[in-house]
C-alpha cells in the first residue's frame, strides 16, 4: 500500500467519522425536537458501519431494539390506532407550521416526514419486516435475547 493509498484510506475513514457523528448528533437533537429520532441516529449508525465494526453491532442492537418496542406498540388495536392518529397529527401540525410559521419550515417538513415514517409502520409489509427486525437485527443473529 503506498502512502497516498494510506492517506486516502485514513481520510475517507475521518470522513465517515465525522458525517456519522454529525447524523447522530442531529438524531439525538430530534429526540427532544420535531424529526424522527430513532431514525436518524440509526442511519448515522449506519454511516459509521461501513468503516467501524462497532457501529455495526452499534447499529443491529440498534435495530433490533427499536424495532422490537415498535413491535410491541403494533401489536394492539390501541396501539395501531395510536400510530396512525399521531401520524396524522404530526403531518397536520407540520403542514400547519409550514403554512403559519414559514419561518419553522424546517421543523414543519421534520414533523410531516416523521408523520409518514409512523404511518408506514402500519403497512403489513413493513410490519412483518418490523417483526423479523426485531428477532434478529440486521445480521440475522439474536443479540439482544
Amino acid at each position: 500500500m503506498t502512502a497516498r493509498t494510506r492517506v486516502g484510506a485514513i481520510l475517507k475513514k475521518a470522513v465517515i467519522l465525522v458525517v456519522g457523528v454529525m447524523v447522530i448528533l442531529a438524531g439525538v437533537a430530534m429526540l427532544v425536537l420535531p424529526g424522527p429520532g430513532i431514525l436518524v441516529i440509526i442511519v448515522g449508525l449506519l454511516i459509521l458501519s461501513t468503516e467501524f465494526e462497532w457501529a455495526q453491532r452499534w447499529l443491529d442492537i440498534a435495530v433490533e431494539k427499536s424495532a422490537g418496542t415498535l413491535t410491541k406498540v403494533s401489536g394492539s388495536k390501541s396501539g395501531r390506532l395510536a400510530l396512525g392518529l399521531s401520524g396524522v397529527g404530526m403531518i397536520i401540525t407540520g403542514i400547519a407550521i409550514i403554512i403559519f410559521f414559514t419561518q419553522f419550515a424546517i421543523a414543519g417538513g421534520s414533523l410531516i416526514l416523521a408523520g409518514v415514517i409512523g404511518l408506514g409502520t402500519l403497512h403489513p409489509r413493513v410490519d412483518a419486516w418490523v417483526q423479523e427486525k426485531a428477532l434478529y437485527g440486521i445480521d440475522g443473529v439474536d443479540d439482544v435475547h
